[in-house]
């Protein structure tokens, strides 16, 4: 690693620090950043300095003091900039990209979805002309897409039109903004760690597994906080381990009984190879009923201490969403 690389990642990583302070602050000083983020005066001045130019924070008065010079007051400005979070999804045999644009806080301005017949690169194209045209303020574009990529290319994808496109490349042609693109099951995590994280919970390893209805299953690692893509984005694509009773779709189709078993052949490998603190199922093919008789199978060949903590969450969107929306803002890889 070159000394430059070094150098602008320390500053990207105490940027990041800094950013995480005020976006929880309603008003802040240099001071009180300096010491949230135990970074130095002199580095700290620095760095809000430039997000003052930027128009990031503004100024918003002194702090009352009767001792020496009063310290000056910033605030985010939370309409600096904003992010669309868009990804494809389906109901039944019906397709749609849904959308949400925030603000740097995370407060939601617009949300809706755009029901087609197919999802293709036209389709986000169209989608985003119309969005940018009525909000100039966006700025970067957090894109979700229930598959992997590789040189950003995209494969495997449920949504057959995507697969083989430089989707984020030719976008960035298209429009002045910045385009991040994600793994949907990478982003789910993203934003169940995120949540958890702020209750004060965050594991040092958590994976989410799906059993989406009309899939087989997915998954999504976070590790010290990070999103584990591996050597080509491929970490987490569970649908190609060698299930013991056959053909994966097969033993979808065959009902609960084989979801669970399944299931529990995912997290078991999860347990062997990675031993994380927190297991998330989600997808309309499991239910918070299943976690019990998941565990007791993974038992069978994990050594009960070794187990995770095995969670079931209904409502993965929510998540999705700020999987997304975190990925643009604080750029979670390893």
């Amino acid at each position: 690693m070159s000394k430059v690389s070094t150098v602008n990642q320390v500053k990207e990583h105490n940027i990041a620090l800094v950013r995480d302070v005020i976006h929880s602050s309603v008003e802040f000083t240099k001071h009180s950043v300096a010491q949230a983020t135990g970074l130095s005066i002199a580095t700290t001045n620095s760095i809000l300095n430039m997000l003052c130019e930027a128009g990031e924070i503004v100024a918003i008065g002194n702090v009352s003091s009767t001792i020496g010079r009063p310290a000056a007051k910033y605030a985010y400005n939370r309409d600096y900039a904003h992010i669309c979070c868009v990804f494809p999804s389906s109901a039944g045999s019906q397709r749609y990209l849904f959308y949400s644009v925030f603000d740097l806080l995370g407060n939601s301005v617009e949300q809706n979805q755009v029901w087609l017949e197919d999802v293709t690169y036209e389709s986000f194209e169209e989608l985003l002309s119309s969005l940018l045209e009525k909000d100039p303020s966006i700025k970067k574009v957090s894109i979700g897409i229930p598959g992997y990529y590789d040189n950003n290319h995209i494969h495997s994808c449920t949504m057959t039109g995507l697969n083989g496109c430089d989707l984020t490349g030719k976008l960035s042609e298209r429009f002045p903004c910045e385009f991040l693109m994600e793994n949907n099951m990478n982003a789910i995590a993203y934003g169940l760690y995120d949540a958890r994280r702020e209750h004060g919970h965050a594991p040092t390893a958590l994976v989410v597994v799906s059993f989406f209805e009309g899939s087989g299953p997915g998954s999504g690692i976070i590790i010290d906080g990070k999103i584990y893509l591996g050597k080509s984005n491929f970490a987490g694509e569970v649908v190609f381990l060698p299930y013991q009773d056959g053909n994966i779709y097969d033993l979808v189709n065959q009902g609960p009984e084989s979801i669970v078993k399944s299931t529990a052949q995912v997290v078991s490998s999860y347990c062997a190879i990675l031993n994380p603190e927190t297991c998330v199922l989600t997808g309309e093919n499991l239910s918070a009923d299943m976690c019990g008789p998941i565990l007791d199978r993974c038992k069978h060949f994990i050594p009960e201490q070794h187990l995770p903590e095995l969670l079931y969450v209904s409502n993965y969107n929510q998540y999705y969403q700020n999987g997304l929306f975190r990925i643009a803002l604080n750029n979670p890889y390893h």
